[in-house]
Formats: structure tokens, C-alpha cells, sequence
């Protein structure tokens, strides 16, 4: 705020002097300074959260399913690829234990792991008799268009 304190200072010494014009022309600029600081501030401001999208951006790893994932992250965590590609978040993804993610801000769905799924209909795998809410998945085994409801 130097700048702003500055002009009011000088304001404030023209207005002794009674030159009016002058002292009006100041308050303007003064009005017009503060502004302009709002707006550095601002655009700091946005600077910085196009700093964070870029850093993120160059992290993000797609996968032939839709989720991404990010590059060096050691717990493995999915996330919404649909939040990414139109609104440039990053959303984990509520995995279920049968292969199934659901997004918790866009309600996406999709499969995270078809080998679980495989397992779940060669029978190999128990699910928990944990209520999941209702997965539906399109899948195209050997030809086959199956329709699975977990």
C-alpha cells in the first residue's frame, strides 16, 4: 500500500494549499491505485492456482479406462478423469472392493479393475456381504456382451 500512502500524503499537502482541482485529481488517482492493487492481488492470486493446475497437469497419467492417476504417487489413488478433462480437479474416486469406482462429485462410474470383475464372474472371488449400491458394467468378455449387476 506505499503507493496509496504516498498519493494520500500528497493529497493531503495540496489540500492545505487549497488548490482543489488538484486535490480531486489525487483522490481519483488515489481511488485509482487502490484498484489497481486489488487487482495485482487478484491476479496473484490466480497465478498461483494455474501454477498448481500446470504442476498437477504434468503429474496426471491416463489409462485406458477412465480414471487417472497421478506420477509418483505411492498409495495408488484413483481419479475422476471426466472431473480432469472438464473442470481441470482432481476428485478421488469411491472404489468398491468388486472393481467399480464411483466419482463423488460428478457421479461418474466406470470399472477401475477388470481383472476383479473377471474373478467375479469366473466365481473365483467373494465380495464382502457389504450393501454396495449398484454397479452396472457393460463388459465385452470373449465376444459376449454381458451385463453384470453387483
Amino acid at each position: 500500500m506505499g503507493l496509496y500512502k504516498e498519493i494520500m500524503e500528497a493529497a493531503e499537502i495540496v489540500r492545505k494549499d487549497d488548490n482543489l482541482d488538484l486535490y480531486k485529481k489525487l483522490l481519483d488517482l488515489s481511488s485509482k491505485a487502490l484498484d489497481l492493487q486489488e487487482e495485482i492481488s487478484r491476479l496473484r492470486e490466480d497465478n498461483g492456482e494455474l501454477k498448481k493446475k500446470k504442476d498437477i497437469s504434468e503429474k496426471i497419467v491416463r489409462h485406458k479406462l477412465p480414471y487417472v492417476t497421478l506420477k509418483d504417487d505411492l498409495n495408488d489413488l484413483y481419479y475422476c478423469s471426466h472431473c480432469w478433462d472438464g473442470e481441470q480437479i482432481v476428485i478421488q474416486l469411491n472404489c468398491a472392493d468388486n472393481g467399480c469406482f464411483e466419482c463423488p462429485h460428478c457421479h461418474a462410474k466406470g470399472l477401475y479393475d477388470t481383472e476383479k470383475i473377471s474373478n467375479i464372474i469366473k466365481g473365483k472371488l467373494k465380495i464382502l456381504p457389504i450393501r454396495i449400491e449398484v454397479c452396472t458394467v457393460k463388459l465385452f468378455l470373449m465376444g459376449i456382451d454381458v451385463l453384470l449387476r453387483l
